[in-house]
């Protein structure tokens, strides 16, 4: 197995994204908690918006966080 430069490159840039997409789907997490306390705080009518908003934002990160992880 040839191990060159390019090789390690590589392997340093998928390090980072699978760490970036990591960080950022401990980001989406958090913004799940936050919306949650928010609508124990605040009553709007577009709670049930917002809820899915950050479901499909947590969804569409670790789908991200999974193509990182697998797919480079």
């Amino acid at each position: 197995m040839n191990f060159g430069f390019d090789t390690a490159l590589l392997a340093l840039v998928k390090l980072l994204f699978v760490v970036g997409g990591g960080l950022y789907f401990l980001f989406a997490f958090v913004v799940i908690r936050q919306i949650a306390i928010m609508k124990k705080t605040l009553i709007t009518p577009l709670e049930i918006e917002i809820s899915i908003l950050g479901w499909l934002h947590l969804a569409l990160t670790a789908s991200l966080f999974l193509y990182f992880l697998f797919g480079l």
